[in-house]
């Protein structure tokens, strides 16, 4: 069976969104309109607030002061049911332009969470400038962004796309919702059954029934839809990717749903192409034996419901995932990226990725024309053997540089000690190598010869649990490892937060005394020169003589603009080393 891919209305997330305030009256919706519009002008700066309602018009006129500049403010939100017209803009902006020739500064803000119309935009934007004043129109897309930006909601992006990973069927339409203070996105689509609806929370997430039924008491739009449940076809699938074939008793015990309810989530399943069934007695909807389909588009179509979700863990480490990964990736990364990997990479690529769902989700995923252009300009270049094999590294190493980024965020997640347990790992102790290519160029390569394997612990001994040790103490070197490689890369953000954790579990002198140094580098290429100079004098208390932190406590002195005690850390580092030529060039240079 060929893949199936995702159907949505063909607009921009923003387009195919719209808005909702559900209450359950005219008057409960304006007070959570004027409570919406305070949150927003509040990102925006503003406090003071003075609104005054209208319920029989659903809007809301509100004065607003700016915190900082003390600029005033006319706002007006209003949610009626259609964008707005032409003629419902200019008397609302008629409005401000009164109250403006009482305050040349004062500025106006049209909130609607229906926008507003092509005309009406149109009529807006051949204002002169004089006219139109400080005036602004904020239409979903705005009022999202907003939302966002204060960590509310998320991105409208971010939610197509978990739609999408969930749903195979064709979106309707969308609604971003607030009600009693929360916000739901919901979304119609077209199933093979029928009419239905779906809803997620705020950030993503499937809600479970009880909200769901809620809301849809509270929208006449959903009126006469069946709901589908994505909370529980999320808990089946994730119970059949651990536990394999199971009936229908064994899930509702495992999900803690009702049969009746889960017998139509397993037939939305089957819609979806997900599940196959061993028939095993009668009914056969109770006692069939149900699994996941071992097909590995299907097991892509789960990655991107579960790679990048709260469940990441849980689904990388469970059986399905594992036979999928060994049966299919290696193959399908080699065609994805047009590469013909070496016996090594075949060997330590898939054991990598089978730990971190960030890197796994980016090498299923992320798009790959400019990689597989470079890659195809590569081999047709007529050049040595040599010099093509140093480029071609070269290039798999900004392959490697994005892997790595993403594995060192799922590193300082507290569930990825847990799943190396699981797995039986002693350690992640993969050898990451900064090589110099040229004066100019470095790259860096990963290996996975230290991957290490542990016989499971037996009921009673703790010996292997012993030999395991506190968590910490295996990953401290590990991390200063890949800090240190993420430096070599210039991704500096990530490094410091890799040497910060490391600093804090490392017990060896000299393993500190790199770790402060190091951090002070990738602080001083930020410019960072006084938090910079502190770690370097964290590193010389491990070793007064240590010269090239002498040398780099006085680029960063020389870069506060302290000359003379950039020359004399200079000539401290000359006097440990009188045959040290950076720190003789960098006194020339003073």
């Amino acid at each position: 069976m060929a893949p199936k891919q995702p159907r949505t209305i063909a607009k921009s997330a923003t387009e195919a969104i719209g808005m909702k305030i559900l209450a359950g009256s005219n008057k409960e919706k304006t007070l959570v309109l004027a409570q919406l519009i305070e949150d927003l002008l509040d990102e925006l700066g503003y406090n003071d607030f003075h609104p005054t309602l209208s319920p029989t018009r659903l809007a809301t006129d509100l004065k607003a002061r700016h915190r900082s500049t003390g600029q005033r403010l006319h706002c007006y939100g209003c949610i009626i049911a259609h964008e707005i017209r032409p003629r419902e803009l200019q008397g609302v902006h008629r409005r401000y332009m009164q109250a403006r020739r009482r305050d040349k500064d004062l500025a106006g803000i049209f909130f609607s969470v229906t926008g507003f119309h092509s005309t009406a935009r149109n009529w807006f934007s051949r204002l002169d400038t004089p006219v139109r004043g400080d005036y602004h129109l904020f239409g979903v897309d705005k009022i999202c962004a907003l939302l966002r930006r204060a960590k509310l909601v998320a991105s409208p992006d971010q939610i197509i796309h978990a739609i999408e990973n969930r749903v195979m069927a064709r979106l309707d339409s969308g609604n971003l919702v607030l009600t009693s203070g929360r916000f739901y996105w919901i979304f119609r689509v077209e199933a093979k059954r029928g009419a239905a609806y779906a809803i997620l929370d705020a950030y993503g997430s499937p809600v479970s029934p009880r909200v769901a039924l809620s809301l849809k008491r509270l929208d006449s739009s959903l009126k006469g839809k069946r709901l589908l449940n994505l909370q529980a076809m999320e808990k089946v699938l994730l119970a059949l990717a651990e536990s394999g074939q199971k009936d229908l008793e064994f899930l509702s015990r495992e999900t803690r749903e009702p049969l009746n309810d889960l017998r139509d989530v397993m037939q939305e399943l089957f819609d979806e192409g997900f599940l196959i069934a061993e028939p095993a007695g009668h009914p056969r909807w109770r006692r069939n034996r149900y699994s996941i389909k071992p097909e590995f588009h299907v097991f892509l179509s789960l990655a991107r419901q579960f790679l990048d979700g709260a469940h990441r863990f849980k689904f990388l480490r469970s059986n399905f995932a594992v036979q999928m990964l060994v049966a299919g990736l290696r193959p399908y990364l080699e065609g994805r990226f047009h590469l013909k990997l070496s016996e090594e990479e075949r060997s330590w690529i898939p054991r990598f990725l089978a730990v971190s769902p960030a890197a796994l989700s980016y090498a299923l995923f992320a798009p790959t024309d400019e990689f597989i252009s470079t890659s195809e300009e590569l081999e047709q270049r007529p050049m040595p053997g040599l010099d093509k094999e140093r480029l071609r590294n070269q290039h798999l190493s900004k392959l490697y540089s994005n892997l790595l980024v993403r594995y060192t965020s799922d590193v300082q997640d507290s569930r990825f000690d847990e799943m190396l347990r699981h797995k039986g790992i002693r350690g992640h102790l993969y050898r990451i190598t900064a090589k110099a290519a040229s004066a100019e160029e470095q790259f860096f390569s990963i290996k996975g010869e230290s991957y290490l394997t542990l016989a499971l612990p037996s009921a009673t001994g703790t010996a292997a649990q012993r030999g395991l040790g506190p968590p910490h103490s295996i990953n401290s070197e590990t991390l200063l490892s890949n800090a240190k490689a993420l430096m070599h890369i210039q991704e500096f953000d990530y490094a410091i937060e890799l040497f910060e954790r490391a600093i804090k579990d490392l017990k060896d002198p000299s393993k500190l005394l790199e770790a402060w140094h190091c951090k002070g580098t990738c602080l001083s290429s930020q410019k960072r020169y006084s938090a910079a100079i502190t770690c370097l004098n964290e590193a010389l208390r491990y070793d007064s003589n240590y010269k090239e932190a002498w040398l780099h406590k006085a680029v960063c002195l020389r870069g506060l603009g302290d000359s003379s005690g950039a020359v004399h850390c200079a000539r401290r580092a000359l006097e440990i080393d009188p045959a040290y030529e950076d720190a003789r060039d960098f006194l020339k240079g003073t």
